[in-house]
């Protein structure tokens, strides 16, 4: 993977109760080599590695999560000196450095519809902690992915894209980033995250009532890390190994048999009160979303997150990598690391090698791995969605219709499966 130092400016796009120890262990040699550790001397993983097994494609996810989260120079995990997403759109990098700025996933005022708010269910409705305050995100590329887009092709300019081969595919070593932070409360215990001061827009209600992001108005906050996307195409995998990482504490999981009507939990977790109802968790509040407070920016209702498919589904085996990487990883840290406090949730790629088309069905016959992957804060609400709770169920190669521009589809492409270069064309689009 390559990355730059530079500017921290980000955008918007948009404990988990893991198996037990022992349990995940049972029957799989899928650990953290004792070369990873201590976490500051964790090597980069290998892009042109040999895939060739469940395993395989879990160490390469936890690798990258480590190597990510290593401090630069700054004392700041690495991650935070990739490229901001909108540098992509703007197709200028930001070569000073820069404050943190977060916007949440809303509607924004005065400004058109990204790709990802339109092209997901529940991309309408925000996640909402138990202090009533919206949960921001933040997107990054690497300089392979850069360099490919921009500086080499400038895809980001919408007759470029439209005229560049279906059949083309981003290059190896290419890497990108979606992470997810709460606001910390003035009361709160931040000792088991990461975290950091950032500028946020603050929200607002339009004439209609929805709550949007108000690019004028901003407020200095103290956020915490609490989920990570790790996306990198890696040899013989155009379409990407689509892994993410969240805090232990986020939410509880379902239990095997789980009744809607039965409380998951009888303990708190960050984004859940014990003894919420299975039939409460995960609810889209996009319809009836409302700014209760706009002085204290708090919102109602309050989301209860639960995750429904401990590991993000699939295999015994998956599971059991999954568990075993985590626990080996925990052990291998120092002791008072704050990343012993996150956990691989899962990871998804296709089951066969080279096998990425324009405007394929990405369905069970090529989809392996954690096949029920959602991310409890990145994804909250599609995990309700059978036919959208996995990662290639919207990031797809299929052709897009610019929401204010149907005139001017792109057409399917494998270059479609980056909603980053997507948001480029249509925010593109809209600026004509």
């Amino acid at each position: 993977m390559t990355f730059r130092t530079g500017g921290l400016a980000a955008i918007l796009l948009a404990g988990f109760l893991g198996v037990p120890a022992a349990q995940a262990q049972q029957g799989t040699d899928c650990s953290a080599p004792t070369d990873w550790f201590p976490h500051a001397q964790t090597p980069p993983p290998d892009d042109n590695a040999d895939f060739n097994s469940n395993c395989a494609f879990h160490l390469w996810s936890w690798q990258a999560f480590l190597f990510l989260t290593q401090n630069d120079d700054d004392g700041m995990p690495r991650f935070l000196s990739l490229i901001p997403a909108q540098d992509v759109v703007d197709g200028v990098p930001d070569t000073e450095p820069d404050e943190v700025m977060l916007r949440p996933r809303a509607r924004k005022s005065d400004m058109g519809e990204t790709f990802d708010e339109v092209g997901q269910a529940g991309s309408l409705g925000l996640l909402v902690d138990q202090n009533g305050r919206a949960v921001y995100y933040s997107m990054y590329v690497n300089q392979t992915y850069y360099d490919f887009v921009v500086t080499q092709n400038q895809y980001n300019v919408p007759a470029n894209l439209l005229a560049a081969p279906a059949d083309q595919n981003y290059p190896i070593g290419s890497v990108t980033l979606k992470a997810a932070w709460k606001i910390m409360g003035a009361d709160e215990d931040a000792s088991g995250f990461f975290i950091m001061p950032a500028t946020i827009e603050k929200l607002s209600a339009d004439a209609a009532g929805n709550v949007i992001a108000d690019p004028g108005r901003t407020e200095e906050v103290t956020v915490a890390l609490v989920g990570l996307h790790v996306v990198g195409i890696v040899k013989g995998h155009p379409e990407a190994i689509w892994a993410t990482f969240e805090h232990r504490n986020n939410a509880p999981q379902f239990s095997l048999g789980q009744l809607i009507d039965d409380p998951v939990s009888s303990q708190d977790f960050t984004f859940y009160a014990a003894n919420t109802t299975a039939g409460e968790c995960n609810q889209n509040n996009a319809a009836f979303l409302t700014l209760t407070d706009p002085a204290t920016q708090t919102l109602s209702p309050v989301t209860q997150v639960c995750r429904q498919y401990p590991f993000g589904g699939g295999s015994t085996q998956n599971s059991a990598n999954i568990g075993s990487l985590n626990s080996t990883v925990h052990a291998g840290l120092e002791a008072d690391s704050i990343w012993r406090n996150y956990m691989e949730t899962g990871a998804i790629w296709f089951s066969q090698a080279d096998a990425l088309e324009p405007n394929m069905a990405m369905d069970g016959s090529i989809i392996t791995g954690s096949v029920k992957l959602s991310n409890s804060v990145i994804e909250t609400f599609t995990q309700k969605v059978r036919s959208e709770d996995q990662c290639f169920s919207c990031h797809r190669t299929d052709m897009v219709f610019p929401p204010d521009a149907v005139d001017q589809p792109l057409p399917g492409k494998n270059l479609n499966i980056s909603h980053i270069l997507l948001n480029a064309y249509v925010q593109n689009l809209e600026a004509k």
